[in-house]
This record gives structure tokens, C-alpha cells and sequence, in this order.
């Protein structure tokens, strides 16, 4: 996942399309208001960002759980190296929880940094395969698509594989993530690797793909970058978040995209290892499992939900614009995510190589 601020931004005209969208109230058992008045603490700090996407995590989250939970003090976004800190520190004044990048959440349990998620207390029954390990659960799903310019390709002549995206004659400019996370994988695909095979990937070959390419590529370090070059032309075509490529579509944007034969990833949810208010943080864990809230946040942007019991409570056609559709879902896979943390180290020292050569 990417290591930025994860601000899903919309238009205003976008928040207001979806502050309609249905609130479900949640009652799960062990979590009624009058055990949680009794326990301590008061409130629990959560660190996910700002701006738009702390409003849409407002919606479909943070305000119902104060009703069924405690209230949520949201915190700024924090990534590995700032809870690594935290913990070493037992700077426990900053957050209760973590809401980071399932990557981050995956080299904090490889590094010890989170604590165990409790299973007795968190239902993982429904939880898809790949949503979850031993210290972290992902609780929506993003990914990576081919998103393209539709005054540069008319429907009907729009790329519609990776290995199209890649292909050196194809001439178009195209955008990319500054980054190995992602990258390396689709230009895996590209090389006409069955996704399900897509683990341990040959990160030579991979790089060898976007070297033939590597003239026409606009790199990009942000979701509003990406938004921007394709939207102005300065690409054709890109890898672009779901969610930004959705933004633009819903829009009127002349963007469209394709949430077929990619990787997902998603948040997680991340408990600093020894907090001593991992307790009551371990009850939101089981809260944002859980169906109802999740199916909120799929109504309000396109990212799907984790949790299969909650794909009945979402609006279809919200669905629809996700990865985790019925109809796209069969197509995709997620990170390998305990292989990336175990590789990490050579991953990055290839990807710092290459775009230094």
C-alpha cells in the first residue's frame, strides 16, 4: 500500500452525494455502553489521517461506534518507523490504535511492534482469506487499476491488461507509482503470470518490464498527482488507487478504469505492542470487523469490505465500483503481505537501484 497520508479525497460535491448514505446501528455482543462506561479509558485515539477521508471514517464509523463503544479521538496517520517509536518510547500518549496500510501492519508483526489480535473477542469467521494474520486485521479493500483517459482511448480501444499497459508499442505516456509496492506486482502481471501464481514474484523480470518502458513513464508520489495527470493529459493511461480513479468517474471526469486482474490491499487495524489499553482497543478491532460498519464506508467510496457478511448490506451499485464486486473479486488477489515483509529489505534495495541506474 502506498506511504502516503491515506487522504481519500472527494469533491464536496461527491460528500454531499454520499452523506445520504444508510447508518445501521450496530449492537455487538460485549460491547453495550454500560460495560464500556465502566471501563477505562474514555476514549480511545485512533491514527488515520485527516481531511476527507476522516469525514467519510466519521460517517461510517467513528460516530456509531460512540454510541455502541466510546468516543474516537482521531490522531494524525502514523506509519512504521513513527509506531516503532511509539512503542520503543511506550509514547502511549499518542494512539490506542493504528489504522495503517496492511503492508506496515505486516512488518510491524514481523518486527514485534503489534500486539496479538485476540480471536476470542474478534470474529474472524467471515473474514476473507488474506484480510487477517496473527496481530492485524484489513478492514476495507483497496487496490491498484488500469485507469486510462477516454478522449486518448475511445471506448473500445481502451487498454484492457497489464500486458497492454507494458507493452513498448505502445507508445502513450503512462503513470506509475514511485514506489516498489504495486508496481513490481502489475508488472509482474504483465508478463502473463496467472495471478494466483502472482507469490514469490522474480523481482529481475519485473524491473526488466518497466525498463522497456521506462521513457514513457510519469511517476507519480500521491493520489492527487495521479488524479491530476490523467485527468490534464499528461498521461494516457495509469495505475491509479480505486478510489481516486472512482472520484474522477463519479465526477464526469474523462477517466475510466477496470477492477479486474489486480492486487488488493487495504487498513488495517494495528495495536501497539504493550499498550496498556489494548483491551479496549481490541473491542473496536471486533466493532470494525464486524458487517455493518463496513458496508457503511463501501456506501459512502469505492472500497469493498473484508468481512463477506457484509456484502448483502451494501448498496449494489456502490459495490459495483469496487474491487470486491462478485463479478471482479474472482479476478483479483491480495498481497502476499508476509512475503513482502520478509522481503522487504532486497525489494527496496532493487527498486533504489534501478531507479538510481
Amino acid at each position: 500500500m502506498k506511504p502516503e497520508n491515506r487522504d481519500y479525497s472527494l469533491s464536496r460535491r461527491q460528500l454531499l452525494k454520499t452523506a445520504a448514505a444508510g447508518s445501521a446501528t450496530l449492537a455487538l455482543a460485549g460491547l453495550a455502553a454500560p460495560t464500556i462506561a465502566r471501563s477505562q479509558p474514555t476514549e480511545l485515539m485512533v491514527t488515520c489521517g485527516g481531511g476527507d477521508w476522516l469525514e467519510l471514517l466519521k460517517k461510517a464509523w467513528y460516530n456509531d461506534y460512540a454510541k455502541v463503544g466510546i468516543p474516537i479521538n482521531p490522531q494524525p496517520y502514523k506509519g512504521l518507523a513513527e509506531l516503532k517509536a511509539m512503542v520503543e518510547a511506550k509514547a502511549w500518549g499518542q494512539a490506542d490504535i493504528v489504522l495503517g496500510s496492511a503492508g506496515d501492519a505486516a512488518m510491524a508483526q514481523a518486527m514485534g511492534l503489534s500486539e496479538p489480535i485476540d480471536y476470542s473477542i474478534v470474529d474472524k469467521s467471515s473474514l476473507l482469506a488474506g484480510t487477517y494474520d496473527d496481530n492485524y486485521i484489513i478492514v476495507d479493500v483497496a487496490a491498484s487499476v488500469l485507469a486510462w483517459n477516454t478522449d486518448a482511448f475511445p471506448a473500445g480501444k481502451e487498454p484492457k491488461s497489464w500486458t497492454e499497459f507494458f507493452s513498448p508499442d505502445l507508445k502513450s505516456p503512462r503513470g506509475l507509482f514511485k514506489g516498489s509496492n504495486q508496481t513490481l506486482e502489475i508488472a509482474t502481471l504483465s508478463r502473463g503470470i496467472a495471478i494466483k501464481d502472482l507469490y514469490p514474484f522474480d523481482i529481475t523480470k519485473a524491473l526488466d518490464v518497466l525498463q522497456k518502458v521506462r521513457d514513457s513513464i510519469a511517476w507519480y508520489e500521491g493520489g492527487a498527482q495521479s488524479q491530476q495527470m490523467i485527468t490534464s493529459r499528461e498521461v494516457d493511461l495509469a495505475m491509479l488507487w480505486i478510489n481516486r480513479a472512482d472520484t474522477l468517474v463519479q465526477d464526469k471526469r474523462p477517466v475510466n478504469y477496470t477492477p479486474t486482474n489486480t492486487v488488493l490491499d487495504g487498513d488495517a487495524i494495528i495495536i501497539p505492542k504493550g499498550h496498556p489499553n489494548k483491551d479496549a482497543a481490541m473491542k473496536f478491532a471486533a466493532y470494525m470487523a464486524s458487517p455493518e460498519p463496513q458496508a457503511r464506508l463501501t456506501n459512502l467510496v469505492a472500497l469493498g469490505p473484508s468481512n463477506t457478511k457484509a456484502i448483502p448490506l451494501c448498496d449494489p451499485a456502490r459495490l459495483a465500483r469496487t474491487a470486491m464486486d462478485p463479478k471482479y473479486a474472482s479476478t483479483n488477489r491480495f498481497q502476499d503481505f508476509k512475503w513482502l515483509a520478509a522481503n522487504a529489505d532486497k525489494l527496496n534495495a532493487e527498486w533504489n537501484k534501478w531507479l538510481l541506474g
